[in-house]
């Protein structure tokens, strides 16, 4: 097949620290060039790639720097070659949407973030101009207004990242130091228990008063100890070596991606039960999905009846980038074979875990 694929333009590809939406388009890319496809990659034009790269931008602009003109621009020059592609897949959200209205072959769009609910006419108008997937099951029950044709859980490719079975005594939160992820809660329970916390992750602007008041007081670099959102080998270490990731979400998270890293590399992870959680974490055999602080803080001390193993093993067989390309490369097919039909039927192509 002839498959455009196009990826946001602030990261390039792949991601040197964060950038979930960024690791899934490089790594569905770089799989379905091994098997043969023809791909064009729409990224920033510092992207390593495999597939034919294609770029408006020769850097990635940047966290902060993806103002609606420059994304519009860049969906406007991934869409210009549209007719040379027998499916286009999307990671850009809504800014694909009127180019894929006259687009001549199917058009793919993943939704990596939820988007529905910040301009209801925009969406009813452009609800059928494409097959829209959903990340989880969660985010698919979510969003019936946006006539979502199903869900394909993200993969990983496990062989990059580090297997560890003999932990060390601290916990371990990695993401965005923000309410909504939790790094307060985590830093309560660590305080909670008398456990070491390792708190690794990536301040934006708009939390910048969060981390000032809820986290920084908390920081001794001894119990609590921050530093910033590591590279790939950095956070392979502190994946592999950590008793368990903690994940208290306080939003319904389309996909949690770091505890797909976290259980590569042999580490339970200890969530609230929100969003995607239920779907990736087997309660009991991987990690703990939560309800309450209380049972939170009982997991924590649970997690040391876990095998490390049985955490690998768990992504190998459910989330790994070949089971994720599969779904993809059954979707691409049908919907190629259905584009001169009328009605497409729904395409619940997800798997349960």
């Amino acid at each position: 097949m002839r498959i455009a694929q196009i990826a946001p333009i602030c990261l390039s590809l792949p991601p040197v620290s964060y950038g979930g939406t960024e690791l899934i388009v490089s790594s569905l890319t770089e799989s379905l060039v091994k098997r043969g496809h023809e791909v064009t990659l729409y990224a920033s034009g510092d992207s390593k790639t495999s597939a034919r790269l294609k770029s408006l931008f020769k850097k990635a602009l940047g966290f902060g720097n993806d103002r609606p003109e420059f994304c519009i621009a860049n969906a406007n020059f991934s869409f210009q070659d549209a007719d040379l592609f027998d499916v286009i897949h999307s990671h850009i959200g809504f800014y694909g949407l009127p180019f894929s209205k006259y687009a001549k072959p199917p058009v793919v769009t993943t939704l990596h973030n939820d988007i529905v609910k910040r301009n209801d006419n925009f969406f009813e108008y452009y609800k059928d101009v494409c097959t829209f997937v959903a990340v989880s099951q969660d985010q698919y029950r979510r969003m019936p207004e946006l006539k979502v044709d199903g869900y394909i859980h993200n993969g990983i490719d496990v062989d990059r990242f580090q297997f560890g079975d003999n932990k060390k005594d601290y916990l371990l939160f990695i993401g965005n130091i923000s309410k909504n992820k939790g790094a307060d809660i985590a830093i309560k329970a660590a305080i909670r228990l008398q456990r070491k916390l390792l708190l690794v992750g990536k301040i934006d602007r708009d939390h910048n008063s969060f981390f000032e008041q809820e986290i920084k007081p908390f920081i001794d670099n001894k119990q609590i100890i921050f530093e910033p959102l590591a590279d790939h080998s950095r956070k392979q270490s502190l994946y592999s070596n950590a008793e368990c990731l903690l994940f208290p979400i306080d939003w319904e998270e389309p996909f949690g991606l770091i505890m797909l890293e976290s259980l590569a590399c042999g580490t339970p992870v200890v969530a609230f039960n929100r969003g995607s959680v239920s779907e990736i974490i087997v309660n009991g055999k991987i990690g703990f999905a939560v309800d309450s602080f209380e049972d939170f803080l009982k997991a924590i001390i649970d997690v040391k009846n876990l095998d490390p193993r049985d955490c690998r093993k768990h992504v190998e067989e459910f989330f790994s980038v070949e089971k994720m390309t599969d779904q993809y490369e059954v979707l691409y097919k049908k919907i190629i074979q259905a584009n001169d039909q009328p009605i497409i039927e729904k395409l619940f192509i997800g798997c349960e875990v």
